[in-house]
């Protein structure tokens, strides 16, 4: 708090105020490419699952509509 305090002060002052800087290892930066990489094979696969089922539900939604087609024009002939 009195750290805190003394920042404000010198700011309003005008006096620079050092900011503290973190230095990241080589095996922090390693490991976010590796997280990196994950990622990018999970996004992949879940977008060929996600395809897949669309191309599932389509066919059963054009199965669904050819068979309301054929049933209309079975009817429509027999009349």
């Amino acid at each position: 708090m009195a750290e805190d305090k003394g920042k404000e002060e010198a700011v309003e002052k005008g006096e620079e105020v050092a900011i503290p800087i973190a230095v990241t290892p080589p095996e922090y930066r390693k490991l976010i490419e590796r997280l990196k990489a994950m990622d990018e094979k999970v996004e992949f696969v879940m977008g060929e699952l996600s395809q897949r089922q669309g191309e599932k539900i389509g066919f059963t939604i054009g199965i669904l509509y050819g068979l309301f087609v054929g049933t209309l024009l079975y009817v429509l002939f027999i009349l």
